[in-house]
């Protein structure tokens, strides 16, 4: 089974040292889902800049012609689709990936995605726990507020770097195997 991750530039792995390049494989084997995906077959999907939308597409794309996969997206601000809410690109992919048998483990970059929607799964999400500098965002919090507010190391472009997604993958890693992993290993 491969790990196939999804998102913008923080799953991409902008910044990081390992990524010189955009293009095909030019993202980085350093951001929080690489890690996670440990030492099975890693995909990623995601690239700097696209919006939810295009997330879900090139998500597609790949899985329509698997017939298993992991999943783990980190969603971006809704605003990139010129949009208010993310709602219905989160629960056309949910459907997706429950209907496949795909597990999956969903986060994202910043809260303000964040709704009350009764469709959206939300025990297949991991929101980041409050930093240190708490008065920057409410809880829960994204990994972009949760990596800023926790003061790791920011690239000039605005990217937290390796120590970031290092610490993020610990705190995801009981969630990712417990939604993930294990079915992995089962199949």
């Amino acid at each position: 089974m491969t790990i196939v991750a999804a998102g913008d530039s923080m799953i991409w792995g902008s910044e990081l040292q390992d990524s010189p390049h955009g293009g095909p494989n030019g993202y980085s084997k350093k951001t929080f889902a690489a890690i996670l995906a440990d030492n099975l077959p890693y995909v990623c999907v995601a690239y700097p800049g696209i919006g939810n939308r295009e997330i879900v597409t090139r998500l597609l794309d790949i899985l329509n012609h698997v017939d298993q996969a992991g999943v783990i997206v980190c969603w971006t601000w809704s605003s990139r689709d010129n949009e208010l809410s993310a709602d219905n690109h989160i629960i056309s992919l949910q459907k997706y990936l429950e209907l496949r048998g795909f597990p999956y483990l969903f986060t994202c970059v910043d809260n303000c995605i964040l709704t009350d929607n009764p469709k959206i799964n939300w025990n297949h999400w991991y929101l980041f726990p409050e930093g240190e500098r708490t008065y920057e965002t409410t809880s829960p919090r994204g990994f972009y507020q949760w990596a800023v507010e926790n003061k790791y190391s920011i690239g000039p472009d605005g990217h937290p770097l390796e120590q970031a997604h290092q610490d993020a993958a610990e705190l995801l890693k009981e969630k990712y195997n417990e939604l993930v992993k294990k079915f992995v290993q089962q199949n």
